[in-house]
């Protein structure tokens, strides 16, 4: 179903009720799609959650949370961050907006390669 996108649907920010939710069309920033959310049995939602993806993604998020609420660990990379920055402005390169995005990043790079994290 489209609706004419309007300041109450700002005030929802994407949630109608219960069953629905909306979002922006495409290409047309005066008109919003309701649409159904998803539901998910529980058997479903254990399975998702068993998926080797979840679980990565699930170690090197609490790994990086980990890095960031430990201030040693957080100092060690903030310079390694700044070193990067530096880096990338000398050389003219797209550089990580924040700290936190840029330990996720590296977490992520040396969980797969199998690399200890510092």
């Amino acid at each position: 179903m489209k609706v004419q996108w309007a300041g109450l649907i700002d005030d929802f920010r994407g949630h109608v009720d219960k069953h629905h939710y909306a979002r922006h069309i495409p290409g047309n920033c005066d008109e919003a799609a309701i649409c159904n959310k998803p539901e998910l049995s529980k058997k479903t939602k254990k399975k998702k959650a068993a998926h080797p993806t979840c679980k990565s993604f699930g170690n090197y998020i609490a790994e990086s949370k980990a890095i960031l609420h430990d201030p040693a660990r957080r100092a060690i990379w903030q310079a390694k961050y700044d070193e990067t920055l530096y880096r990338a402005k000398k050389w003219g390169k797209p550089a990580y907006g924040r700290l936190c995005d840029f330990v996720r990043h590296e977490v992520s790079v040396a969980l797969k390669e199998g690399r200890e994290i510092e």
